[in-house]
C-alpha cells in the first residue's frame, strides 16, 4: 500500500467505526466483552487512538498536515465525545 494514502484511509476508517459503533446497540457485545464496555466507548478509546497514531507517524513522514491534524483528533477522540456529549 502506498504511505501517501495510509493518513487518508485511517481518518476513514476511524471516522466510520466511529458511526457504526454510535449506532450498534450498547448491549449487543455484552456475549463477547462482558457487561461493562460499550461500543463506542471501545473504539474511541481503543481503537480510534491506534488508527491515529498510525495514521500521525505516515502523515509526518508524507509532511500531510491537514491529516495529520485530522489523526491528532482521531487519537483523542475519546475527550472530544467527553466533551462534546457526556457519554461514552
Amino acid at each position: 500500500m502506498k504511505a501517501k494514502i495510509i493518513p487518508k484511509l485511517t481518518v476513514i476508517v476511524g471516522i466510520l467505526l466511529l458511526i457504526i459503533a454510535y449506532i450498534i446497540p450498547y448491549d449487543s457485545l455484552e456475549s463477547i466483552v462482558g457487561q461493562g464496555p460499550r461500543p463506542i466507548g471501545l473504539v474511541s478509546i481503543f481503537i480510534n487512538p491506534i488508527l491515529g497514531i498510525i495514521g500521525s507517524g505516515f502523515s509526518i513522514y508524507k509532511k500531510q498536515w491537514l491529516y495529520l491534524l485530522l489523526n491528532i483528533i482521531l487519537i483523542f477522540t475519546f475527550f472530544v465525545i467527553i466533551a462534546m456529549f457526556g457519554f461514552v
